[in-house]
């Protein structure tokens, strides 16, 4: 019987875990560009478009001020023009969306803007100090409908020092419905051990007797 408990518990416990992991429709780490090596004023990436100026790719040792991430983008390039940095399209569902990145200081002592935006679903403004670690930011969005938008990072500065940006995804967030499984899931598996522990106290008071 417990080696039955156990079971049931376990690939109850794996049914609902992947059932809430949210499921990413669009991610980007850069360092696939270019094959490995930074450059200033690129703008041959896959999955974006660079308009209205420049951005350069750095890391792998050029200009590398976060070694050890990998490539990530200066969202402000050496065209004295910062370039304005969007996806390409990303379909969109009836649903609600986990949109992350990584935003770091400029590292050259300077203080930036950058503007980010999802087409009309999402826009925000974050200033970071020159010294600023990479940081991970999160937020969410629902989408009421079919539709599609690009995520645009746009530096506010024009002088060859800007933001870095790295480790883009967008993310479907499960369903409530699939929360409330889980929470389900949960109490059953509660209910497993409850009766498991009643179990073991009744076949402990039978053999003490």
């Amino acid at each position: 019987m417990k080696v039955r408990h156990f079971l049931f518990v376990a690939l109850v416990c794996m049914m609902f875990s992947q059932a809430v992991q949210a499921a990413t429709i669009f991610s980007d780490n850069f360092n696939g560009e270019n094959g490995g090596t930074g450059v200033l004023n690129y703008a041959g990436f896959s999955k974006w478009t660079v308009s209205n100026g420049a951005v350069d790719l750095i890391g792998n040792g050029f200009f590398d001020f976060f070694p050890g991430s990998g490539l990530s983008v200066d969202l402000d390039g050496t065209m004295l023009k910062a370039g304005q940095f969007s996806s390409i399209p990303i379909a969109l569902a009836n649903n609600t969306y986990m949109i992350q990145f990584s935003l770091g200081g400029s590292h050259r002592l300077q203080t930036n803007t950058v503007q980010v935006s999802f087409g009309s679903l999402y826009n925000e403004s974050f200033t970071l100090a020159a010294d600023a670690p990479l940081t991970v930011i999160t937020r969410f969005i629902t989408v009421g409908g079919p539709t599609s938008a690009s995520l645009t990072f746009q530096n506010e500065d024009g002088d060859n020092i800007g933001l870095i940006l790295d480790d883009v995804s967008v993310s479907s967030v499960p369903e409530t419905a699939s929360i409330t499984l889980l929470a389900l899931g949960l109490a059953g598996v509660g209910v497993l051990r409850m009766r498991m522990r009643a179990t073991q106290t009744v076949s402990a008071l039978r053999y003490q007797r």
